[in-house]
């Protein structure tokens, strides 16, 4: 039983498929109290795409996992460290709303990883500077209706965690730990640190418990089926994207990070929106705001709705012309 000052910790190696896994769990999968840390360390090479991507484009021999936060696609590995902090509600540990999310629960590893010997900051963007450099993805995951959010990472410990030219990046190159620090790593310290950092932060006692145990995970089909996005338009943080998956349903993604239940309202309600029109600026537009301004629910990533409904319509668009 995990008292109301206590946190759960788990922490160990797992494969990239796992790691994957628990991450898509995360807000469905009980909880032990209000909250719960992961700390993994990949035992193999994977391009984890963010919640709301696809995998059109990427070489169809490589390993592709499915995370449950949103953002761009990271490269994970034996390089890397993978901390999850799975919450019942956005303020669970402190004072938080969904927007503020990552801003609030990044902290305590801004905390470990200064402490490392990379002092680290977070700009609001998604991803860790250290030395003014990338050195680790930051990302959220969160559903309006339940409450339930996660806060997830990747750290590049000695693996970079995303190739150069990265619009997000704002022309910085990314980097590891190990690089900035110039010496040696020790994943497991850094993990104990990490663990110790947010039990600090919160006033709470680490309870550590296995890493190994059961939970439901949605289960995650093809990742290759769907085909490319119809349309797609730059935005903050990366790409907004719209257009039919394998099914002919249209699908709304891109490097964004939103409440997935905002996302599957949007969805829904093109479903019965019925074909392409004239009409569909504002049809469409009403439901982009319908859905993304809805009390509780984040959006991240995306600086004007007006660029989710330009893909929506250029997406049915082309989809129609297509027939």
């Amino acid at each position: 039983m995990v008292g109301s000052r206590s946190l759960l910790v788990r922490r160990g190696a797992s494969t990239a498929e796992l790691l994957a896994a628990r991450s898509r769990a995360a807000l469905d999968a009980p909880l032990e109290g209000d909250a719960e840390l992961w700390i993994t360390s990949p035992t193999d090479d994977a391009l984890a795409l963010g919640a709301f991507q696809r995998a059109a484009g990427v070489d169809r021999h490589a390993r592709v996992v499915r995370r449950g936060s949103g953002g761009a696609s990271v490269d994970v590995g034996p390089g890397t460290l993978h901390v999850l902090l799975a919450l019942a509600r956005p303020s669970a540990l402190v004072p938080c709303d969904a927007p503020r999310l990552v801003n609030r629960y990044v902290r305590p590893l801004l905390r470990a990883l200064t402490r490392s010997g990379a002092t680290a900051h977070y700009f609001g963007r998604d991803w860790v500077s250290g030395a003014h450099r990338p050195i680790a993805a930051v990302g959220l995951a969160h559903d309006a209706t339940t409450g339930r959010a996660a806060v997830e990472a990747f750290i590049a410990v000695e693996k970079p965690f995303a190739p150069e030219g990265r619009a997000s990046f704002l022309g910085k190159s990314p980097a590891t730990l190990v690089e900035l620090i110039g010496r040696d790593v020790d994943r497991d310290r850094l993990a104990a640190a990490v663990a110790a950092a947010y039990a600090a932060a919160y006033d709470r006692q680490v309870v550590d418990a296995p890493l190994d145990v059961a939970f439901a995970s949605p289960s995650d089909r093809d990742l290759f089926a769907d085909p490319p996005w119809a349309a797609a338009r730059d935005e903050a943080i990366g790409v907004v994207a719209a257009g039919p998956d394998a099914r002919g349903a249209t699908r709304v993604g891109g490097d964004f990070m939103a409440s997935r239940d905002a996302v599957d309202a949007v969805e829904r309600a093109l479903a019965e929106l019925g074909p392409a029109s004239p009409a569909d600026d504002a049809r469409v537009g009403a439901i982009v705001d319908a859905a993304f301004t809805a009390p509780g629910v984040v959006l991240e990533g995306v600086r004007s709705l007006t660029s989710l409904r330009d893909v929506i319509v250029a997406a049915r668009a082309s989809t129609r012309a297509d027939r």
